[in-house]
């Protein structure tokens, strides 16, 4: 059987429509947004402000963008900062995080050093 053009035609507009209407009513990035404040939060309670300073400024800036990108009903920029945000509030996090687990290994290096000093001492006076 062939095809008339209106049977070409209709198949692809609505797909072309269907597309264009998914573009256009993107959904609010709600739990974008709420995801980001709690690793922002997280970053901060780990010391981000003193070891990952950088990182940390550029989430909070990010998160002011999707927020303003919120405000301004343009839900896919609004994700897109969102999710620049949260993955470098985790980054700052994660920087806070190794710099404290490193400074507690020097720490402990310090006091087994100190312990082994301590132990050559007694033995040599003994």
């Amino acid at each position: 059987m062939a095809m008339t053009m209106k049977n070409r035609v209709v198949p692809g507009a609505c797909a072309l429509l269907l597309l264009l209407s998914a573009c256009s009513s993107a959904p609010k990035p709600t739990s974008e947004l709420i995801l980001t404040e709690a690793a922002l939060q997280n970053a901060e309670a780990s010391g981000a402000k003193e070891y990952a300073p950088i990182e940390l400024r550029t989430a909070q800036e990010q998160k002011a963008q999707a927020d303003a990108h919120m405000k301004n009903g343009d839900f896919v920029k609004a994700r897109r900062a969102a999710d620049a945000s949260l993955a470098n509030a985790e980054l700052a996090k994660a920087k806070a995080d190794l710099a404290k687990s490193r400074t507690a290994v020097d720490e402990s290096r310090e006091g087994l050093e100190l312990m082994e000093t301590e132990l050559q001492r007694i033995k040599s006076v003994q």
